[in-house]
């Protein structure tokens, strides 16, 4: 047994040298507007590793997470929308791969992933170096949603017992109030968006089993409602909040359309629009228009190391993604 054990390691050893070396996978996406109807209307930019993206919400720009693949690490740029012009907000080795506007888009928080911590920085969109911290500590952090009133960021951690929890930040930050849990129990809450009055909040929890899209008070007040009949994610409002966008387990896009202006959230109708290709569910793979008639979509053009095709694996789920961050070590 033991030789036979001494064998095994080695041998396992050797199979983890072999991983170890073998290039990352080649992932090219391109950034494509849709029609509601899933017509392709062009595309914005070039070719790149692209991961989340967030549209500003004049739609005038998107801002991208572009992975740098020399650095092994992403950087957030700023496309021009009509005239596909770049510029790169970030470039320093830390991994910055998530960007919320302010309202009026002259500002922006981020999420940074350094060796030294993990942080979330606010900084006016003309100058990345005139960052300042809003959050630090060991937990990753990932900002999703800025109230357009200014007053509040929502945020998403990753922690152990409780999987993904969405959490407020007051804003400024002055030290006099704290952030406070909103979505916080054993299931995991994610992809936390404002709607535009700033009286709810669209969120993905997976308290029936699977995620799926709901619809609750902020702040919260233990009421909820559930907006998707099968799974859901990655949900997006309308400017007006009258309809609600969101990805269904199988990647169709869906619209559905409620009544908000009461004290209770009605969904009045469910619309399936069409099915995405993306390379990675734990980014945002699409954003939309603020009248809701197109749709930017992080669209898959190669996803491949070698002849292996990556996008037809079984993808991690977004809470597998977050707990890479969660369960790294820090020097």
């Amino acid at each position: 047994m033991p030789l036979r054990l001494g064998v095994l390691v080695v041998a396992l050893l050797q199979i983890s040298v072999l991983v170890a070396q073998q290039p990352a996978p080649l992932v090219l996406s391109q950034l494509t507007w849709f029609a509601r109807s899933g017509t392709r209307q062009g595309t914005l930019g070039p070719l790149a590793d692209h991961g989340n993206i967030e549209l500003s919400p004049d739609g005038a720009r998107v801002a991208v997470a572009v992975l740098d693949r020399a650095q092994g690490t992403r950087d957030l740029w700023f496309y021009d929308v009509q005239s596909a012009a770049r510029t790169r907000f970030t470039s320093d080795p830390a991994d910055e791969n998530w960007l919320v506007w302010s309202a009026d888009g002259s500002r922006a928080i981020f999420n940074s992933f350094a060796r030294d911590g993990l942080q979330l920085f606010e900084a006016p969109t003309r100058d990345a170096a005139e960052r300042r911290s809003l959050l630090a500590g060991g937990e990753g952090k990932w900002p999703v949603s800025w109230s357009r009133d200014g007053r509040f960021l929502l945020y998403v951690t990753n922690e152990r017992p409780s999987s993904n929890d969405i959490w407020a930040l007051p804003l400024p930050v002055d030290g006099a109030k704290p952030p406070f849990r909103y979505q916080m129990t054993e299931a995991s809450e994610n992809w936390a968006a404002f709607s535009p009055d700033g009286r709810w909040v669209a969120f993905s929890s997976t308290e029936s089993g699977q995620a799926a899209v709901y619809v609750a008070p902020f702040p919260a007040s233990g009421r909820r409602w559930r907006i998707s009949t099968g799974g859901g994610s990655q949900a997006r409002w309308r400017r007006d909040g009258r309809e609600l966008y969101y990805l269904a387990e199988d990647r169709t896009l869906m619209a559905a359309t409620l009544d908000t202006a009461g004290a209770e959230v009605r969904v009045q109708g469910v619309e399936s629009l069409f099915r995405l290709t993306f390379p990675y569910g734990a980014y945002h793979a699409f954003d939309v228009t603020a009248d809701g008639m197109r749709f930017l979509v992080n669209t898959t053009v190669v996803a491949a190391r070698g002849g292996d095709n990556v996008a037809t694996r079984p993808e991690p789920s977004a809470e597998a993604w977050f707990a890479v961050v969660r369960d790294r070590e820090m020097p």
